[in-house]
């Protein structure tokens, strides 16, 4: 039998020691676990896809893009979704109007990210635009992948720095 003592004991014990799961803490999995899917997405069409494309004839490439891309149409877009989302609630912690919003280099650094992060969604919209209006993209778009897995690479960078500079 459970005893309520034991528990409050426990649950004590766990939150002095740094162990309790608030919501930051919560946020912060779930943005990471986003950002895992989406650069991971990114990495794999630009490196593994490209790789792949050395070695197998055309039709068999074709078929294994589609392949992925009707699994990741699927995922993709929520887990962008929640990436944003979870990412403008972590913003709330270090930037609102107690805090100030350029005051030490975390909150520079953080606002470098937030810009580069709009640069990726704005390319994401307006690419999906494009497909939805059955337009042609700008030229530069052949190489949106390649661009944002840079870009990305360059947030997982500046957020490792926020907490050191």
């Amino acid at each position: 039998m459970i005893n309520i003592n034991d528990l409050k004991f426990y649950f004590d014990y766990s939150s002095q020691k740094g162990f309790n799961m608030d919501t930051y803490t919560i946020a912060l999995i779930i943005h990471l676990f986003c950002a895992i899917i989406f650069i991971g997405f990114v990495f794999a069409d630009v490196i593994v896809l490209t790789a792949i494309n050395k070695v197998v004839d055309h039709d068999t490439l074709l078929k294994l893009k589609n392949a992925i891309s009707n699994r990741a149409r699927k995922i993709f877009p929520l887990s962008v979704l929640i990436l944003i989302l979870s990412g403008g609630f972590m913003l709330s912690k270090y930037i609102n109007s107690n805090d100030g919003f350029l005051n030490n280099s975390l909150q520079q650094l953080l606002m470098i990210k937030v810009l580069i992060a709009f640069i990726i969604v704005f390319g994401i919209i307006y690419s999906l635009t494009c497909k939805i209006l059955k337009k042609q993209p700008h030229s530069i778009m052949i190489h949106f992948h390649k661009i944002v897995l840079v870009l990305g690479i360059i947030i997982v960078i500046l957020a490792k720095l926020m907490f050191v500079i």
